[in-house]
């Protein structure tokens, strides 16, 4: 006896949609399957990228290193100790190697500031292709104005701050002792004082980039204003030498940028529905 026809109809659909979605799933899972090493292909295309990128910044950093090296250590140490020399300052060496470890660590930090411009670029070259048109734009700001600040910094702190202290610091020992300093801790007590000049300098900066992540306000800034004088002289004394005029003298500026960094979250918040609409 032969089925009703509509009953042969739906088992046959049945069939149909059992067969295709058999053929579907083999399908997706060959998509899939074909998906994972293109992923794969992708990752190791960015990995060989950086790599690159990184061998070029250390070739840059190389070079300038071997072009200092060819002018000569001395001259580039002249750049260094000239103002403490004229200060009347004698410098030692306790070590036997002591000279050399420091002439080859001012060069390589020199070298480092000279290939600065090609290290920054090809940081730029591979962040780059990850943004939008309008997140080039800011983000090519914001890499400038960090530049900037930080130059600032440093040239603040080695010219108004470190240059007062050792003035100071030889004035008041003249009459007791001679001035005699060790030309690596001379070099570390450098380093020590001008580079957290250089990181404090960016506090605008990062505030700035925090308002427009929503992450922070002005009046959180305000309210906080008395524990951000106290954490400036906390800082102060971690990040300078161990001697009061060096900590007031970094806690001071630092005062004065968290004000500047107020101002600077202000202008973010009245800028961020011009912001939003944009986006």
């Amino acid at each position: 006896m032969r089925p009703p026809e509509p009953l042969l109809q739906k088992n046959n659909t049945a069939d149909w949609n059992a067969a295709n979605g058999q053929t579907e799933n083999r399908q997706t899972a060959g998509n899939a399957a074909a998906n994972e090493p293109a992923a794969d292909m992708e990752l190791w295309d960015h990995i060989g990228e950086l790599r690159r990128r990184v061998l070029k910044g250390v070739a840059a950093v190389i070079a300038a290193f071997a072009g200092l090296m060819y002018i000569g250590p001395e001259r580039v140490m002249d750049l260094v100790s000239g103002p403490v020399k004229a200060q009347g300052v004698q410098f030692i060496y306790l070590g036997l190697a002591d000279v050399l470890y420091v002439q080859l660590k001012v060069v390589f930090l020199c070298a480092v500031l000279l290939a600065s411009p090609v290290l920054l670029w090809q940081l730029w070259a591979f962040v780059r292709p990850a943004l939008y048109p309008e997140e080039r734009t800011l983000a090519l700001g914001w890499l400038f104005a960090a530049v900037f600040l930080f130059a600032a910094g440093v040239a603040f702190g080695y010219t108004a701050v470190f240059l007062s202290a050792l003035s100071f610091f030889v004035y008041v020992g003249a009459d007791m002792a001679l001035p005699l300093l060790a030309i690596d801790r001379y070099v570390n007590f450098l380093l020590a004082f001008v580079i957290p000049f250089g990181l404090i300098f960016e506090m605008p900066l990062v505030c700035t980039i925090l308002a427009k992540a929503g992450l922070l306000h002005s009046e959180t800034l305000r309210k906080g204003r008395r524990f951000a004088v106290l954490l400036s002289f906390i800082v102060g004394a971690f990040l300078t030498p161990p001697d009061v005029v060096s900590q007031v003298m970094m806690a001071l500026p630092t005062v004065l940028l968290f004000e500047i960094s107020i101002g600077c979250v202000k202008w973010s918040e009245r800028r961020q529905p011009e912001w939003q609409a944009q986006e």
